[in-house]
């Protein structure tokens, strides 16, 4: 297991308020056995980090992809949205009101 799997177990714990006696008994392991985890000295089986995952309401992708934490969707439809406002502000007056239309009748479910 890596040190940023451990840093993210705990982190994750913290975020969902639990105590590290509440989450090993949520869990079925010994508060040991967590803290063993969450310190980086034991490794934690596939089944542990599904249950962590679930108990803490995260993806388990958090703990062990580094980029996935970077890019959270956030930050990503964040992206996206800059580069359609870029895109956005290259029209001209009348697109722009054409795109606004669109967009009100998708919303409203008409096209």
């Amino acid at each position: 297991m890596s040190s940023f799997t451990a840093k993210m177990i705990k982190e994750a714990r913290i975020n969902a308020n639990l105590s590290q006696e509440e989450a090993a008994k949520a869990l079925g392991i010994t508060d040991r056995t967590l803290r063993s985890f969450e310190n980086n000295q034991h490794p934690v089986s596939v089944d542990d980090l599904l249950n962590m995952a679930k108990l803490y309401k995260t993806d388990v992708r958090e703990f062990i992809l580094e980029n996935y934490v970077e890019e959270k969707e956030e930050q990503i439809l964040c992206n996206r949205y800059g580069s359609f406002l870029k895109l956005f502000d290259q029209l001209s007056d009348r697109d722009k009101e054409d795109v606004v239309w669109v967009i009100k009748q998708r919303i409203n479910g008409t096209i």
